[in-house]
Parts: structure tokens; sequence; C-alpha cells
């Protein structure tokens, strides 16, 4: 039976580190521009791609993120849930949700999205927000799925000389109210 709990950053932090937050995707979307438009359109890529998401300098004192959970089944932390919420324009800014790969498909991902959900409906949030890269399809379908729709994207967020070069972040939203 999985349990979803609150993150402890001292006692979870090293296990939530050693969840395995790769993806792999034959398929990407690509972002075409005109003058005052974009078009995303899925692209098959062989080899396929497989993208390790990094987490480490998101887990110390300096986090984005204000609150977080855990998803564990037998001691061991197979899930990971981070948000803040905005009183400014009442909503939720998901950071992270992470599922260990062994574990994907068996609905943890979406025990843990409900219970971000469950959090941002008490504090009154309108609706949860989030970022993800163009190239990490498995994401954008699972997200689609449990009723986020795209709502824009920045094509300069990531360092073009970083590992992130060549995607587009896509925002999403799910609206509570």
């Amino acid at each position: 039976m999985i349990a979803v709990r609150p993150f402890d950053l001292l006692a979870d932090r090293e296990r939530v580190l050693s969840i395995d937050r790769a993806f792999v995707t034959d398929r990407v979307y690509r972002v075409s521009r005109t003058d005052r438009s974009f078009t995303l359109d899925a692209v098959h890529v062989d080899p396929p791609w497989r993208k390790e998401l990094p987490l480490e300098y998101d887990l110390g004192e300096r986090r984005a993120w204000e609150d977080a959970l855990v998803a564990e089944l037998d001691g061991v932390i197979v899930g990971f849930a981070a948000w803040t919420h905005a009183a400014w324009n009442r909503s939720t800014m998901l950071w992270h949700l992470y599922v260990a790969a062994d574990y994907r498909g068996r609905g943890i991902g979406r025990q843990l999205l409900a219970s971000v959900i469950e959090r941002a409906r008490l504090s009154r949030t309108r609706c949860i927000r989030l970022e993800t890269s163009s190239v990490n399809v498995p994401a954008i379908a699972f997200y689609t799925r449990l009723g986020f729709t795209l709502c824009g994207l920045d094509t300069a967020l990531y360092d073009p000389a970083g590992t992130a070069s060549g995607e587009t972040a896509l925002y999403f939203s799910y609206q509570l109210e």
C-alpha cells in the first residue's frame, strides 16, 4: 500500500535524490514560430532521448518550493512532489513531481498529484500551474490525461549552452474554480 506523507528534508533528502528521475521518449515537441503564434509539432526521434532531471540543487535551503510530499512503499520512497502556494494570484506552482522509474504506471503519480490538488484547494487557490520541457513527452501526456491544459511557453527559459539546448519550456494549468 502506498503511503503519501509530508517530506522531511533532513530524513528524506538522500532517499528522494536516489529516485530515478530519468525519462525516455521517442517523440519530442518542436516549436515553430510565426510572427504572432507558435505551433507544437510532435517529431519522432531515433535513437530515443533519455534525460535525467536534476533535483539536488533544489533540495537545499535555497529551494523554490515551500511544501512537499513523498510516496512511500514498504519503507522505500518511490515518489516526490513539491509546490508553492502564491497568495498574490491564488495559484499553486508545482515545482517537482517524480515517480521512480520502476514504480511508474501504478497510480503513484496520480495519488501524489491528487494530494497536491487537495492541499491547493485547502489553500483556496484557483489553479495549479507547472512547467515542463517540450522533450518530456511522457510528463506532458501524464498531465494532459489528468486535466492540465497548455497555457503558454517560453523559448528563452533554458540556457542554450546548457543541457536543455533546443528545448522549450511549456506551461500547463489545472483549474480548481
